[in-house]
């Protein structure tokens, strides 16, 4: 009894969230009403069987994949966000499905936003708004875009991330220690490696933050600690984020910036964000007066305008006896519109100062940071209400509104009847290949395959029997019998660090011979064992060292402060003593 007593008062005195948290829930019934469901970025499945591809072949981190890129092997994690992949990796291990290792990926992320949006909206405006900025959170548009529309996983981990580290900040702020310090950098490395691009436009705001409060403690020791957490965050991360920095010249990252996937064909009028509510599933197009009209929804959602117009009505009533509420309201709001200014055209002249903004892509992405700000501050409206009863009906209205207005965009065009087996062969294995990007195309290779590699290898010139080949991840070995002078070309792009052996000594490879970069070699007479194998580049492998001794120091550091780790380290010492 006194257990169930307990239960029930856990659950009494965090109604909000929980409330919260089922309404949050019933967003996923799409992922129980079918195995799949049709979305824009259908590769996730296959990204997922090739990170456990490497995993079970020891290549971690992963950078290459053996299927992608037409067949022809494509350093995909070298530059793409990994970390959802490693997490669903877990899932894919135990269970053996990878349809239901996808869904756990967005549920994972889906409601974690919620999670952490309640932690942090609740250190503000207390359970009530807390639970009503988690809520907003979750039924933004642009989530429901996210997820059922453009399948975009980075995002989704991005968005579930964006609170986390802002409250952690602010943990930091409020008590510094060295243990908040390392929660916050490792909140940091987790943002970064969901999603680049999103930690790109955020982590700017992060800092900002940052110094804010600096003004506001005036403490060096805050100033140190919270440099040192964003040092660390950058430590952990740099085993994804330093190659992806330094070797984007080993691949064709232009093809991501130009064409369709220039932003000068993305950006969106105002009327876009703040008045339309079409709904649908197509692609975004440039919109041009009396031209093709894009099946996209971009809007910021008429109850979050409300909920953004209620804190700024709050911030001005409480300007003299909440200064503090009023400029986090002002600041917010301010990023809020130049976010908004960052998707119309008229901010072209800002993306052609700000160069590295090119790689967005499309305009429209800020539109996660005016989801994460108008969430978090609209819950600021009980601020201004101090009876409960008034509290509470405003919340239910509210919450009644955004679940009436916007429930309906969190589902997908259409549900698919799969499994994985059916993913893994035919058609469907062929179809996956040919849509996953192209965008990391290796340097080598001066376009891209017109077809997949029907075969692991060719003879160009010679009298060459081929026998025993085996592909790993990031490997290959085959036995020859060669009669005469061979060459050889492998269905496999140069990227650097491929290494060759013929009998166990390195053979010089040529890739400059084909358009495609494929790797070529010679084979003199005789009996031979062929084997490659990708290295990593110095800045690989110190990017790995990096990762892995600041890995190592916080998890030592975390363990030692967990409660039952001091109970037990106590105890041996008395046994000792």
């Amino acid at each position: 009894m006194e257990f169930k007593q307990k239960v029930f008062n856990i659950l009494k005195n965090n109604w909000q969230f929980w409330v919260g948290f089922v309404l949050t829930s019933s967003l996923l019934w799409p992922l129980c009403a079918a195995p799949l469901f049709s979305h824009h970025d259908d590769t996730t499945i296959i990204r997922l069987y090739e990170m456990d591809k490497c995993i079970k072949d020891g290549q971690i981190p992963c950078r290459w994949v053996p299927d992608l890129g037409n067949l022809y092997g494509y350093p995909l994690f070298n530059y793409y966000a990994p970390l959802p992949y490693y997490f669903g990796e877990i899932f894919y291990f135990l269970s053996g499905n990878l349809i239901f290792s996808v869904k756990i990926m967005f549920v994972v992320s889906f409601l974690g936003a919620y999670v952490f949006m309640y932690l942090f909206g609740a250190k503000f405006w207390g359970k009530l708004g807390g639970s009503l900025s988690a809520i907003f959170y979750s039924f933004a548009p642009y989530h429901g875009l996210d997820f059922y529309v453009r399948g975009a996983m980075g995002e989704m981990w991005a968005l579930m991330f964006f609170p986390l580290v802002v409250y952690l900040l602010i943990r930091l702020k409020d008590k510094l220690s060295i243990l908040n310090s390392l929660l916050l950098a490792t909140s940091v490395a987790l943002l970064i490696t969901s999603h680049n691009l999103s930690a790109m436009i955020f982590l700017p705001i992060v800092f900002l933050l940052y110094l804010l409060l600096f003004i506001e403690k005036k403490q060096i020791k805050f100033l140190l600690y919270g440099f040192a957490a964003f040092l660390i965050g950058i430590f952990l991360s740099s085993f994804y984020l330093l190659p992806v920095l330094v070797e984007r010249d080993l691949v064709h990252v232009e093809t991501t910036t130009y064409g369709y996937f220039s932003y000068t064909e993305h950006f969106k009028g105002f009327k876009k964000l703040f008045l339309e509510r079409d709904w649908g599933y197509g692609a975004s197009v440039r919109e041009i007066p009396g031209g093709e009209r894009d099946r996209l929804s971009y809007q910021i959602g008429w109850v979050h305008l409300l909920g953004w117009i209620l804190a700024l009505v709050g911030a001005y009533i409480l300007r003299k006896k909440e200064k503090r509420v009023s400029l986090i309201i002002i600041v917010s709001s301010f990023i809020i519109a130049l976010a908004v200014f960052m998707v119309n055209p008229r901010s072209i002249f800002i993306w052609q100062a700000v160069e590295p903004l090119k790689y967005l892509q499309f305009p429209w992405r800020f539109l996660l940071i005016i989801i994460f700000l108008a969430s978090f501050i609209s819950g600021a409206v009980f601020l201004i209400l101090k009876d409960q009863v008034k509290q509470k009906l405003i919340w239910l209205i509210l919450v009644i509104l955004v679940v009436t207005l916007n429930f309906s965009y969190f589902r997908p065009e259409k549900f698919i009847q799969t499994s994985d087996e059916d993913l893994l062969t035919g058609s469907n294995w062929e179809r996956q290949i040919k849509r996953a990007i192209l965008d990391y195309l290796p340097k080598s290779a001066s376009e891209p395959p017109a077809e997949l590699a029907r075969e692991r290898y060719q003879l160009l010139t010679g009298d060459s029997f081929i026998y025993d080949f085996k592909q790993g991840s990031n490997w290959f070995s085959f036995k020859t019998n060669t009669n005469t002078h061979t060459i050889i070309r492998l269905s496999q792009y140069y990227f650097p660090k491929w290494k060759i052996f013929i009998d166990g000594k390195e053979t010089l490879i040529d890739y400059k011979n084909n358009s495609l970069g494929l790797m070529t070699i010679i084979l003199g007479e005789g009996n031979h064992i062929v084997e490659g194998r990708l290295y990593d580049t110095p800045i690989r492998t110190i990017a790995n060292l990096l990762t892995s001794v600041s890995a190592l120091i916080v998890v030592i550091f975390l363990l030692l402060h967990i409660p039952i780790t001091r109970s037990w380290i106590k105890y041996y010492k008395e046994r000792i003593a």
